[in-house]
Protein backbone atom coordinates (compact mmCIF):
# COMPACT_ATOMS: atom_id res chain seq x y z
CA UNK A 1 0.00 0.00 0.00
CA UNK A 2 1.54 3.72 -0.95
CA UNK A 3 2.33 6.29 2.44
CA UNK A 4 3.59 9.28 3.08
CA UNK A 5 6.38 11.01 4.82
CA UNK A 6 6.33 14.52 6.02
CA UNK A 7 7.54 16.81 9.06
CA UNK A 8 4.74 17.53 11.12
CA UNK A 9 3.32 18.88 14.69
CA UNK A 10 1.30 17.16 16.82
CA UNK A 11 -1.66 19.31 17.09
CA UNK A 12 -4.15 16.89 19.24
CA UNK A 13 -4.31 13.36 20.53
CA UNK A 14 -6.89 11.10 22.03
CA UNK A 15 -7.61 7.87 23.22
CA UNK A 16 -8.62 4.90 20.91
CA UNK A 17 -9.79 1.67 22.91
CA UNK A 18 -7.25 0.31 25.18
CA UNK A 19 -3.86 0.60 23.27
CA UNK A 20 -3.99 3.05 20.31
CA UNK A 21 -3.99 6.98 19.92
CA UNK A 22 -5.55 8.52 17.01
CA UNK A 23 -3.09 11.47 16.17
CA UNK A 24 -3.80 14.87 14.31
CA UNK A 25 -1.04 16.41 13.03
CA UNK A 26 -0.33 19.45 11.33
CA UNK A 27 2.08 18.16 8.40
CA UNK A 28 4.20 20.56 6.17
CA UNK A 29 2.94 18.77 2.94
CA UNK A 30 -0.76 17.54 3.53
CA UNK A 31 -1.90 20.04 5.97
CA UNK A 32 -3.86 18.27 8.69
CA UNK A 33 -3.95 14.91 8.82
CA UNK A 34 -5.39 12.32 11.40
CA UNK A 35 -3.82 9.01 11.45
CA UNK A 36 -4.23 5.80 14.00
CA UNK A 37 -1.07 5.40 15.87
CA UNK A 38 -0.96 1.47 17.07
CA UNK A 39 -0.59 0.08 19.86
CA UNK A 40 1.07 3.69 20.98
CA UNK A 41 -0.90 3.71 24.69
CA UNK A 42 0.62 -0.29 25.10
CA UNK A 43 4.38 -0.35 24.13
CA UNK A 44 7.24 1.22 25.52
CA UNK A 45 9.63 0.88 23.07
CA UNK A 46 7.16 2.47 19.92
CA UNK A 47 6.81 5.84 20.34
CA UNK A 48 7.92 6.50 23.81
CA UNK A 49 8.37 10.37 24.28
CA UNK A 50 7.69 11.50 20.79
CA UNK A 51 3.45 11.71 20.79
CA UNK A 52 2.76 14.87 22.93
CA UNK A 53 1.50 17.86 22.15
CA UNK A 54 3.59 20.35 20.19
CA UNK A 55 6.35 18.47 19.56
CA UNK A 56 7.53 18.68 15.82
CA UNK A 57 8.52 15.06 14.33
CA UNK A 58 9.01 13.38 10.53
CA UNK A 59 6.19 11.54 10.68
CA UNK A 60 5.82 8.15 8.46
CA UNK A 61 2.45 6.76 7.59
CA UNK A 62 0.68 4.01 5.76
CA UNK A 63 -2.50 4.14 3.67
CA UNK A 64 -5.26 2.14 4.66
CA UNK A 65 -7.86 0.44 2.05
CA UNK A 66 -11.36 2.13 1.71
CA UNK A 67 -10.52 5.52 2.87
CA UNK A 68 -9.55 4.73 6.41
CA UNK A 69 -7.47 6.54 8.52
CA UNK A 70 -3.79 6.32 8.14
CA UNK A 71 -1.67 4.34 10.38
CA UNK A 72 1.17 5.77 11.99
CA UNK A 73 4.55 3.59 11.29
CA UNK A 74 7.57 5.45 12.07
CA UNK A 75 7.97 9.30 14.31
CA UNK A 76 11.05 10.98 14.54
CA UNK A 77 11.94 13.76 16.59
CA UNK A 78 13.13 17.09 14.91
CA UNK A 79 12.13 19.61 17.84
CA UNK A 80 10.71 18.73 21.08
CA UNK A 81 10.21 21.85 22.66
CA UNK A 82 9.94 20.87 25.67
CA UNK A 83 10.05 23.96 27.56
CA UNK A 84 6.72 24.61 26.67
CA UNK A 85 5.38 21.90 28.32
CA UNK A 86 7.05 22.61 30.81
CA UNK A 87 4.93 25.97 32.13
CA UNK A 88 1.47 26.49 32.38
CA UNK A 89 1.21 29.43 30.39
CA UNK A 90 3.13 28.50 27.31
CA UNK A 91 1.10 25.15 27.92
CA UNK A 92 -1.98 27.14 27.48
CA UNK A 93 -1.40 29.41 24.51
CA UNK A 94 0.28 26.90 22.64
CA UNK A 95 -3.03 24.58 22.96
CA UNK A 96 -4.87 27.51 22.18
CA UNK A 97 -3.17 27.74 18.84
CA UNK A 98 -3.33 24.13 18.18
CA UNK A 99 -7.00 24.38 18.45
CA UNK A 100 -7.46 27.08 16.60
CA UNK A 101 -5.45 25.78 13.74
CA UNK A 102 -7.18 22.17 14.68
CA UNK A 103 -11.01 23.58 13.96
CA UNK A 104 -10.05 25.68 10.93
CA UNK A 105 -8.03 23.60 8.45
CA UNK A 106 -9.37 21.19 6.58
CA UNK A 107 -8.46 17.79 6.46
CA UNK A 108 -5.77 17.31 3.72
CA UNK A 109 -5.64 20.73 2.46
CA UNK A 110 -1.72 21.75 2.36
CA UNK A 111 -0.93 25.28 4.19
CA UNK A 112 2.62 25.63 3.88
CA UNK A 113 2.68 28.60 5.49
CA UNK A 114 0.33 27.92 8.20
CA UNK A 115 2.89 25.32 9.20
CA UNK A 116 5.97 27.35 9.30
CA UNK A 117 4.23 29.97 11.49
CA UNK A 118 3.27 27.19 13.79
CA UNK A 119 6.77 26.26 13.98
CA UNK A 120 7.96 30.07 14.37
CA UNK A 121 5.66 30.49 17.29
CA UNK A 122 6.43 27.48 19.33
CA UNK A 123 9.55 27.77 18.92
CA UNK A 124 9.84 31.53 19.89
CA UNK A 125 7.63 30.05 22.56
CA UNK A 126 10.17 27.47 24.02
CA UNK A 127 13.08 29.44 23.80
CA UNK A 128 11.66 32.42 25.44
CA UNK A 129 11.92 34.64 22.25
CA UNK A 130 8.81 36.66 23.24
CA UNK A 131 6.38 36.24 25.60
CA UNK A 132 3.53 34.32 25.06
CA UNK A 133 1.38 37.15 25.43
CA UNK A 134 3.25 39.04 22.99
CA UNK A 135 4.21 35.98 20.61
CA UNK A 136 0.26 34.97 20.76
CA UNK A 137 -1.08 38.19 19.32
CA UNK A 138 1.93 37.87 16.83
CA UNK A 139 0.69 34.45 16.35
CA UNK A 140 -3.21 35.63 15.73
CA UNK A 141 -2.28 38.29 13.45
CA UNK A 142 -0.11 36.49 11.03
CA UNK A 143 -2.54 33.93 11.34
CA UNK A 144 -5.59 35.87 9.95
CA UNK A 145 -3.51 37.39 7.25
CA UNK A 146 -2.52 33.93 5.64
CA UNK A 147 -6.50 32.97 6.06
CA UNK A 148 -7.47 36.11 4.61
CA UNK A 149 -9.18 37.24 7.26
CA UNK A 150 -7.12 40.27 8.40
CA UNK A 151 -8.75 43.28 10.29
CA UNK A 152 -8.78 46.70 8.17
CA UNK A 153 -6.40 48.64 10.15
CA UNK A 154 -5.43 51.69 7.39
CA UNK A 155 -8.49 53.25 7.06
CA UNK A 156 -12.13 54.20 8.96
CA UNK A 157 -14.33 51.09 7.64
CA UNK A 158 -17.18 53.54 6.70
CA UNK A 159 -15.91 56.67 5.96
CA UNK A 160 -12.85 55.66 4.82
CA UNK A 161 -10.68 58.48 7.03
CA UNK A 162 -7.04 57.06 6.65
CA UNK A 163 -5.59 56.45 10.71
CA UNK A 164 -3.36 58.44 10.78
CA UNK A 165 -5.90 62.03 9.75
CA UNK A 166 -7.95 60.51 12.79
CA UNK A 167 -7.77 63.50 15.13
CA UNK A 168 -7.85 61.20 18.43
CA UNK A 169 -5.78 59.17 19.95
CA UNK A 170 -7.62 55.52 19.90
CA UNK A 171 -10.39 54.19 17.22
CA UNK A 172 -12.72 51.82 17.64
CA UNK A 173 -12.06 48.07 16.69
CA UNK A 174 -15.50 47.09 15.23
CA UNK A 175 -15.75 43.44 14.96
CA UNK A 176 -19.12 43.68 12.67
CA UNK A 177 -17.52 46.17 10.00
CA UNK A 178 -13.94 43.69 10.14
CA UNK A 179 -11.73 46.56 11.32
CA UNK A 180 -11.49 49.94 12.58
CA UNK A 181 -13.80 52.78 12.79
CA UNK A 182 -13.14 55.95 13.91
CA UNK A 183 -15.23 57.85 16.88
CA UNK A 184 -17.43 60.24 14.30
CA UNK A 185 -18.72 56.92 12.78
CA UNK A 186 -18.83 54.85 16.09
CA UNK A 187 -21.84 53.88 18.10
CA UNK A 188 -20.08 53.41 21.49
CA UNK A 189 -23.54 51.06 22.57
CA UNK A 190 -22.50 48.47 19.69
CA UNK A 191 -21.16 45.75 22.08
CA UNK A 192 -19.26 43.67 19.29
CA UNK A 193 -16.70 47.04 19.35
CA UNK A 194 -13.81 47.71 21.37
CA UNK A 195 -11.62 50.91 21.54
CA UNK A 196 -8.05 50.65 20.86
CA UNK A 197 -5.30 53.03 20.77
CA UNK A 198 -3.75 54.17 17.66
CA UNK A 199 -0.19 52.95 18.35
CA UNK A 200 -1.65 49.43 19.47
CA UNK A 201 -3.15 49.09 16.08
CA UNK A 202 0.00 50.54 14.07
CA UNK A 203 2.01 47.64 15.76
CA UNK A 204 -0.71 45.44 14.34
CA UNK A 205 -0.51 46.29 11.07
CA UNK A 206 3.26 46.21 11.22
CA UNK A 207 2.94 42.61 12.71
CA UNK A 208 1.38 42.14 9.86
CA UNK A 209 3.45 43.46 6.64
CA UNK A 210 7.04 42.56 7.99
CA UNK A 211 9.25 39.54 8.34
CA UNK A 212 8.37 36.82 11.02
CA UNK A 213 11.89 37.49 12.56
CA UNK A 214 11.78 41.18 13.03
CA UNK A 215 8.66 40.88 14.39
CA UNK A 216 9.77 38.50 17.02
CA UNK A 217 11.53 41.11 18.45
CA UNK A 218 8.58 43.89 18.68
CA UNK A 219 8.40 45.14 22.28
CA UNK A 220 5.07 45.90 23.57
CA UNK A 221 3.69 48.30 26.62
CA UNK A 222 1.74 46.71 29.17
CA UNK A 223 -1.23 48.86 27.46
CA UNK A 224 -0.42 47.40 23.88
CA UNK A 225 -0.45 43.52 25.28
CA UNK A 226 -4.10 44.10 26.75
CA UNK A 227 -5.19 45.57 24.02
CA UNK A 228 -3.77 43.58 21.08
CA UNK A 229 -5.28 40.93 23.03
CA UNK A 230 -8.49 42.10 23.11
CA UNK A 231 -9.03 42.46 19.83
CA UNK A 232 -7.24 39.47 18.34
CA UNK A 233 -8.73 37.15 20.84
CA UNK A 234 -12.57 39.06 19.90
CA UNK A 235 -11.97 39.25 16.07
CA UNK A 236 -10.70 35.79 15.39
CA UNK A 237 -13.71 33.89 17.36
CA UNK A 238 -16.54 36.19 15.98
CA UNK A 239 -15.13 35.26 12.56
CA UNK A 240 -14.14 31.55 13.28
CA UNK A 241 -17.93 31.24 14.67
CA UNK A 242 -17.00 29.85 18.23
CA UNK A 243 -14.97 30.53 20.71
CA UNK A 244 -11.90 28.25 21.46
CA UNK A 245 -12.31 26.11 24.78
CA UNK A 246 -8.73 27.12 25.62
CA UNK A 247 -9.37 30.45 25.05
CA UNK A 248 -11.95 30.69 27.65
CA UNK A 249 -9.45 29.49 30.12
CA UNK A 250 -6.70 31.24 29.55
CA UNK A 251 -8.89 33.98 30.57
CA UNK A 252 -9.66 32.81 33.45
CA UNK A 253 -6.05 32.86 34.14
CA UNK A 254 -5.05 36.26 33.08
CA UNK A 255 -8.47 37.24 35.66
CA UNK A 256 -9.09 39.97 32.87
Amino acid sequence: MSGFSTPAILLRRIEHGDYDLIVTFLTRDRGKVSVMAKNAKKSRKRFTGLLEPFTALNVVCRSTRGGSMPILQEASMQEPFANIRAGAVKTLYAAYWSELLHGWMEEGKPQQRVYRLLYYALGALDQDLSGPAEMSIIFQMRFLTIAGLAPELEACGICRTKLDEIPAHSVIFDLEKGGIVCNGCAADTDRTRLRISKGTIKQLSWIRENDIRAVGRLRFTGSAVKEGLAAMEAFLPYYLGRRPRSLRVIAQMRGW
